[in-house]
């Protein structure tokens, strides 16, 4: 088994909106992608597994997916965890083993950040300014 590195970004601090209209909410997130991490492991060449804010959790996943949104809670089983995510390894050489060592280290250090850190998470707005920031994602999305 390879050894195994636990990598933290201390500056990573992601923000969620919640839009709340009457009894209802909307949750929008900011772009994620391969860079959108708390914790990683990496594995192989540029392939590594992740631990991310994910709605009031963490979810651990593959950094690099083709299956997009292959992820589950930190609190999971690594087994369960490791059997959702598997078809998003990419390398042949990314063993198993090395995965379930991999998503036991991200979920010792996912109950650790839990209990301890204390992000920024929730913004709740109103509706006219859920409108208005939607409109502006709109907005921006058709100039790319």
């Amino acid at each position: 088994m390879k050894k195994l590195e636990l990598e933290f970004r201390n500056e990573f601090k992601p923000k969620q909106t919640v839009f709340k209209i009457g009894e209802n909410s909307v949750i929008m997130t900011p772009k994620i992608d391969e860079d959108f991490w708390v914790f990683r492991v990496k594995l192989i060449k540029d392939q590594a597994l992740v631990a991310f804010p994910k709605f009031g959790t963490l979810g651990i996943g593959f950094a690099l997916e083709s299956d997009w949104n292959t992820n589950l809670p930190y609190d999971c089983e690594p087994e369960e965890i490791y059997k959702h995510i598997r078809c998003n390894r990419r390398y042949d050489g990314i063993k198993k083993s090395d995965c379930i060592k991999a998503i036991k280290i991200l979920k010792k250090a996912s109950v650790y950040y839990k209990k301890h850190e204390t992000p920024e998470v929730l913004v709740e707005k109103d509706f006219d300014q859920f409108v208005e920031y939607y409109e502006t994602l709109k907005e921006k999305a058709s100039q790319k």
